[in-house]
């Protein structure tokens, strides 16, 4: 045992296996069920709705999701809409590689717009 300030709220206590104290430790037990009981009512509930209905900040629900205590389903930063996995949907992937090839100045001739939707459609069939 060892006296440690809670990462938290900064109050020095006992430290025995958490970093942060037992009174912030309850307070985020509270938050997790308060999520956990909101996301049972509205199981496609998206972070900002759950941020906005339970008060819970995005960090500490991100937290939950990061050590395996919740699980929402992600989406799209772009569009919004559900995703397996990644920060964008596969449109809104494909359209940002469009416009960064445009940017960097790729030949915008018809054989190599063919090869670079080629390339980008194996990548999506096998996952990269």
């Amino acid at each position: 045992m060892a006296l440690a300030n809670c990462r938290e709220c900064g109050k020095l206590f006992v430290k025995i296996s958490s970093d942060i104290c037992p009174e912030c430790q309850k307070k985020e037990e509270e938050d997790f069920n308060r999520v956990k009981d909101y996301l049972k009512e509205n199981p496609d509930a998206k972070i900002a709705e759950i941020m906005e209905r339970t008060g819970v900040t995005e960090s500490r629900i991100n937290k939950f999701i990061r050590a395996g205590r919740l699980s929402i389903k992600p989406t799209c930063e772009s569009c919004g809409r559900a995703i397996d996995s990644g920060r964008l949907c596969p449109e809104c992937r494909l359209k940002l590689l469009w416009e960064v090839r445009n940017i960097i100045g790729v030949d915008k001739g018809k054989e190599h717009e063919d090869t670079f939707l080629l390339e980008y459609l194996r990548g999506k069939r096998t996952g990269k």
